[in-house]
């Protein structure tokens, strides 16, 4: 019996190439942003990266675009753990309602001279904001990325929702965790730009080298702030 290679997989999914891969990435990326549950934020991260090695298919050899794929899932393994590890997103079992009052105050995020609460309503008003900026940049010509294919305009809305919600992620937010995920995003949008321009090998594995080194970077600083947290507790 044959086993299905790496092109019989690229053929399944070939309905999801295209369009509709750029709003998978869309859609993904405003969960990662709007959902505070760890789980489903690390997997709309998952899913994101797929749908961004779809959108590889069409610049880079269809291996390379695998290897993409994989390297993002083992970031997505990397944060899980984490997040396992330092049970994030839930009160040390040990806390008084004295102590969880204090630990559950509203926080407050500077955008330049505005301060943003960091509350659902407000992460909502953003990204709609972001969305109406990123809908304007893609169909306003004089905007749009002149080395992008003109036959590949799905292309640029992927891009510029990664590189404009990766942005908004990290800026939304003080958890390293959450912030973290905003500067992968924003590290796919640039990675799927440049693939583009440049296609050399060499390239492509220090690109994927920089995600490792940041997906580590971001579990250490999450370990770092909750032991902060529960030596403060």
């Amino acid at each position: 019996m044959n086993l299905p290679n790496i092109f019989d997989w690229i053929e399944k999914f070939s309905f999801l190439r295209g369009y509709p891969a750029a709003a998978l990435v869309l859609v993904t990326a405003v969960i990662i942003i709007l959902v505070w549950d760890w789980r489903l934020a690390v997997f709309a991260l998952a899913a994101q990266y797929f749908a961004v090695g779809l959108l590889y298919l069409d610049v880079l050899d269809p291996r390379l675009s695998v290897i993409k794929v994989l390297v993002g899932w083992f970031v997505c393994l990397i944060l899980y753990i984490t997040a396992r590890q330092v049970n994030w997103g839930r009160l040390p079992p040990d806390i008084t309602p004295e102590e969880a009052k204090t630990y559950r105050q509203i926080e407050f995020v500077q955008l330049g001279p505005v301060s943003v609460p960091k509350s659902f309503p407000a992460r909502a008003l953003l990204v709609a904001a972001a969305l109406l900026l990123i809908i304007w940049w893609t169909q306003h010509p004089a905007s749009q990325l002149p080395v992008l294919p003109e036959t590949l305009p799905y292309l640029e809305l992927a891009i510029n929702t990664l590189i404009i919600l990766g942005l908004l992620g990290l800026a939304a937010t003080t958890e390293p965790l959450k912030a973290g995920m905003g500067l992968l995003m924003f590290l796919s949008g640039f990675e799927l730009f440049y693939s583009v321009l440049e296609q050399t090998p060499g390239i492509l594995v220090l690109l994927a080298g920089v995600n490792l080194l940041v997906a580590l970077v971001i579990a250490y600083l999450t370990q770092r702030r909750y032991t902060a947290e529960a030596i403060f507790d």
